[in-house]
């Protein structure tokens, strides 16, 4: 917290505190961090997810809103200084989900659709027949896929009656969940570049939505949010809902999570790299104010832009990870506690000869591939739980490795150490996997909360504690793993992976 200003010290003193909002995909959580970036007090709560039909996943606005609520009212509950000493507020979310509400009143008019969804497979398959991938990609660095949300708003607007009366009256508002809760909180409808960014109808050269992609999405102007910088001094409003806060406080930072993340590792020179183990895993490194159109299965997106200058980064998102260990305790109910994970499967060596593809939801980079599908190859009858548990774990290490090929095939970085969090992470044999996969040296976060952390320099920078990146200390510490692996047997595992995927690629034509 160095050159504070004059202004601030008195409130510095009494212990100030900066809120964060963290609106994950499966779960809530409201944290109240120090300004050294310790958490004070925090609290959380899981998000059921809805599956209509296979393919599908939806989560419900109005329980999102009511448990948004009721983890901030815990947390500042659990504190002893309460609401007074929150100075700010940062936002960090699910990407690429899709929100609509009644402009007039905030009420949700659908269901949430997830960034997971892949219900509009086959619309996106006929834009990329009908030509338009390359206007696409060259415009908002993404491709076309079920992933976005572009082609998740034309559904709704096309499906959902109620969506359909809201857009006719002109009184329908659409946003990511950033934008949501944003609207809820302050009565703005607004999102930042980061997310605006993942959306398919957002120009990431121009700064603007773009009327050409507009079009091609059949998606009208009037119910798109208003872009704005991820910090700035009560930039995206102030909340005035006193039952929650008692006063009045700015939102000053709003990221996608993934953003958050790289901003939270502190990688704010070219070249740094980090990868969130959630849910999915995503693997984002900074490329600087150059935007880099991916020749090798990435997406080009915005990281941050700060109301001056915007900053580029490339990604390749990974759809199932946690997700695989979810898998082996709901769906196969091989573990009852995840701490089996690590308790049945460290003693073993690599699995040569067994191998499970993760495309539970199809494949996402390098691949993107929505019709694969997940298999388990190389079982035989002595075959165990414990292998089965290993090769999973393996799998997520050989996901990494295939977008960090593309990376560097990309950009030419030399990549020598990979930043990594997410609760994935608390698995240290994951971490030791890895890196023995990988054959990168990898730096855990000793603090699970690399993502919120993000948002809140986001907020302390846009509240004026903080002058920019470069005023912020050095992370609070790292555990290291180093590749304990002959680089001999790397490459023999992972060509036996790539014949897996192949297969999991083609199940349907075998």
């Amino acid at each position: 917290t160095r050159n504070k200003p004059k202004k601030l010290e008195k409130e510095i003193k009494k212990e100030a505190l900066i809120g964060v909002l963290d609106l994950g995909t499966t779960s809530i959580r409201f944290l109240l961090f120090r300004l050294d970036g310790s958490v004070y007090s925090q609290a959380f709560l899981p998000v059921k997810q809805i599956y209509p039909k296979s393919g599908w996943v939806e989560e419900s606005l109005g329980e999102i809103w009511d448990k948004t609520k009721s983890v901030i009212k815990e947390a500042i509950e659990k504190t002893d200084l309460g609401s007074n000493s929150i100075i700010a507020i940062g936002i960090t979310n699910q990407r690429e989900s899709v929100a609509f509400w009644e402009k007039d009143t905030g009420k949700p008019c659908s269901n949430l659709i997830v960034w997971q969804d892949r219900r509009t497979a086959n619309r996106c398959k006929e834009l990329k027949g009908l030509g338009y991938e390359d206007i696409i990609r060259e415009k908002t660095g993404l491709r076309i896929d079920p992933y976005f949300s572009a082609t998740k708003i034309e559904w709704l607007l096309k499906n959902n009656e109620n969506v359909k009366k809201l857009k006719d009256s002109g009184k329908l508002a659409f946003g990511t969940l950033d934008s949501f809760i944003i609207f809820k909180l302050t009565g703005k409808h607004l999102t930042d570049y980061s997310n605006a960014s993942r959306t398919l109808l957002f120009n990431i050269s121009t700064l603007c939505w773009d009327d050409e992609l507009l079009e091609i999405f059949n998606v009208p102007k009037n119910i798109l949010p208003e872009v704005k910088p991820c910090y700035g001094n009560g930039i995206f409003g102030i909340v005035n809902l006193k039952s929650l806060f008692g006063k009045e406080i700015p939102v000053c930072s709003v990221f996608g999570d993934q953003q958050a993340a790289l901003f939270g590792q502190q990688c704010f020179k070219k070249g740094g790299i980090k990868s969130t183990f959630g849910t999915g895993s995503f693997i984002m490194v900074n490329t600087g104010s150059k935007k880099v159109i991916s020749k090798n299965g990435l997406l080009s997106t915005i990281f941050y832009n700060d109301g001056k200058k915007t900053y580029y980064a490339l990604e390749g998102s990974v759809y199932n990870t946690g997700s695989v260990f979810q898998w082996l305790k709901e769906g196969l109910g091989i573990i009852s506690d995840y701490s089996e994970i690590e308790q049945l499967a460290k003693g073993l060596d690599y699995q040569k000869d067994l191998f499970i593809v993760p495309a539970f939801t199809g494949l996402g980079a390098p691949y993107w591939d929505p019709y694969a599908r997940g298999l388990i190859i190389g079982i035989t009858r002595a075959t165990t739980k414990a292998e089965i548990i290993r090769a999973a774990i393996e799998s997520v290490g050989y996901r990494t490795v295939d977008v960090i090929k593309a990376i560097k095939k990309d950009t030419e970085i030399e990549i020598n150490v990979l930043k990594i969090d997410g609760g994935v992470t608390k698995n240290k044999l994951f971490c030791q996997i890895l890196s023995d996969i990988s054959g990168l040296a990898v730096k855990k976060y000793i603090t699970e909360e690399a993502t919120s952390l993000g948002a809140m320099y986001g907020a302390a920078i846009g509240i004026g504690i903080l002058k920019g990146p470069e005023d912020i200390k050095e992370a609070i510490g790292f555990k290291h793993f180093v590749p304990k692996t002959e680089k001999t047997l790397r490459k023999k595992l992972y060509i036996s992976w790539e014949k897996a995927v192949h297969k999991a690629k083609n199940w349907s034509q075998d």
